[in-house]
């Protein structure tokens, strides 16, 4: 439930939003609500100083399996967006199902997820993407009901918040944008990216915060 709900309430809306957009903006926004939750959830609650970054860790995988689902119900999706989300699909679930190998190649599996994180933003601002004041006010919109919806539905449930709001109640602005540039072009990358600088916010005032 806790998963599930904040995708009932925002993924619709972004397919009836859409088309009232502009074609980049409206791609952009679905593939937002498509994507799972932020990948960095788990460390974002730790430095917060959060308690149950593993409840943020399972949550998150949760999301993953849903955006996979809705990637493949989409018949225009595209293969290689498909193959993005699976390929996260199943290396989350290899690290949950295999904590031993995952404790070993922790340290290089972080910095090479960095690094594509990296190299995927790098690669879509170098691309020139026109983030105007539209794209980053749906950002807003888009960041500001999934938290709501996830926040609602963890204090319904009595559920951890910031680990809830956290995992269920962000999309991943990396794998946001991949999905966005791969199946929309490299135009439908500004909400998204709207989103990383959004979130990015929103995290550091979290850890500093607590410092």
């Amino acid at each position: 439930m806790l998963v599930i709900a904040p995708y009932a309430v925002t993924v619709p809306l972004a397919f009836v939003a859409a088309p009232q957009l502009d074609p980049a903006t409206g791609a952009g926004l679905v593939a937002l609500s498509l994507a799972p939750g932020a990948l960095l959830a788990p460390a974002i609650v730790s430095a917060a100083g959060g308690r149950r970054a593993d409840m943020a860790g399972a949550l998150v995988l949760g999301t993953v399996v849903i955006s996979f689902v809705l990637v493949v119900a989409r018949p225009e999706g595209n293969s290689l967006a498909l193959t993005a989300v699976q390929a996260f699909a199943v290396a989350s679930l290899a690290a949950g199902a295999m904590p031993t190998v995952r404790d070993r190649l922790l340290v290089p599996l972080r910095w090479a997820g960095h690094l594509a994180a990296l190299a995927v933003i790098g690669l879509a601002l170098a691309n020139a993407p026109r983030i105007d004041i539209g794209a980053v006010l749906v950002a807003v919109a888009a960041t500001a009901l999934t938290l709501g919806a996830a926040g609602a539905v963890a204090l319904a449930l009595r559920r951890d918040l910031l680990s809830a709001v956290a995992a269920v109640g962000t999309r991943d602005p990396v794998l946001a944008t991949a999905l966005a540039w791969s199946a929309f072009g490299v135009d439908a990358t500004a909400v998204p990216l709207a989103s990383a600088a959004i979130l990015g916010i929103v995290a550091g005032a979290l850890v500093i915060r607590r410092r």
